[in-house]
């Protein structure tokens, strides 16, 4: 299983790792090589990794140097138990992003973009585009209809799907199950303004 991307975000590309720095360094260095090699200046990121000590950072910004990459620092998962509670009106051709856990109470249309690093439950209509960075975000509807999909490493799946529905990242693919409402009510709610 791929346990390491590079995703692109606002723009900017996160190297993202689960693994330790010795398990990952090697997959790093032909993924920023591989990157480096398609771009016309040099290939800047952000990485989110595990807690680096100091001779692993050296390693890394040295690695950095090897692959012609601009290490730009460091960004992090929060990893709170809370869920944003957002209850705004979100228009077409909107781009939004959540770092934690997020309860949606409107319906999200169509050529909106969200990305998201938790998990998003939506009680409302998913028309436009769900980015969700890891392999265990997941995302609840209520319903679908020509949304596009894409969680970790996957590429964007279209959703169409007039029930509720969770759509989580499995064996190198998104799949999906109805009626999961129990399942991703059961973290606790907290109202955030």
């Amino acid at each position: 299983m791929v346990e390491d991307i590079i995703k692109a975000v606002n723009h900017e590309f996160i190297y993202v790792s689960k693994r330790s720095f010795n398990e990952m360094k090697n997959d790093c260095k032909q993924k920023l090589l591989a990157c480096s090699s398609h771009s016309d200046n040099k290939f800047k990121a952000f990485f989110d990794c595990k807690d680096l000590d100091e001779n692993e950072l050296i390693e890394l910004l040295k690695l950095c140097t090897e692959t012609n990459t601009i290490f730009l620092g460091f960004k992090k998962e929060n990893k709170e138990n809370n869920i944003l509670v957002y209850n705004k009106k979100i228009y077409p051709g909107e781009q939004l992003s959540f770092y934690e856990d997020v309860l949606i109470l409107q319906d999200i249309p169509k050529d909106s973009y969200i990305e998201c690093v938790g998990k998003m439950i939506v009680l409302g209509k998913v028309k436009g585009n769900i980015d969700l960075f890891y392999q265990d975000c997941t995302i609840t509807a209520s319903s679908y209809e020509d949304a596009r999909i894409r969680i970790f490493d996957s590429e964007f799946q279209n959703a169409t799907n007039f029930s509720c529905s969770v759509y989580y990242y499995e064996n190198n693919e998104i799949k999906k199950e109805e009626n999961p409402w129990d399942i991703a009510l059961a973290s606790p709610l907290v109202r955030v303004e």
